[in-house]
């Protein structure tokens, strides 16, 4: 008889431990200060640029964290490789539409800064389900 493990059953937000509430609120805090400035037609200027930088802080911790878990034995429930390729773009985003927004000094900018902070917001939230087994059922 074959042995097969069995995953511990897993809820619909079991995976909104710290580290994903964190990426969540900076993302759409990022995303909701950013929006307001596209809407009243600012470019990126101090305020979208610093709440873009601290969204880049807070995903660096967390790719951090899930590194030092990894490499400290814990392992993903879902696929490690897509684990991964989730934290390494989400960790790319921010600082891509960064320079992005640095170069449209437009409002549309702005925009390319709350785009990034959805974005992070959504894919770490999926990196965390990942971790958690969230849909691998």
């Amino acid at each position: 008889m074959i042995a097969t493990a069995v995953l511990p059953p897993t809820t619909t937000t079991s995976y909104l431990d710290g580290w994903t509430v964190a990426l969540l609120l900076a993302g759409f805090l990022s995303l909701l200060v950013c929006v307001i400035a596209g809407l009243r037609g600012q470019g990126p200027a101090r305020v979208t640029l610093g709440a873009t930088m601290l969204l880049q802080a807070v995903v660096t911790v967390v790719f951090a964290a899930y590194l030092v878990r990894s490499v400290g034995g814990e392992s993903p429930a879902g696929p490690v490789w897509e684990l991964w390729a989730y934290l390494v773009t989400v960790l790319m985003v921010p600082a891509v539409a960064w320079l992005w927004a640095r170069s449209d000094p437009t409002r549309w900018g702005s925009f390319v800064l709350a785009l990034a902070g959805f974005v992070v917001a959504v894919m770490g939230a999926r990196a965390a389900q990942i971790w958690h087994g969230v849909g691998y059922q």
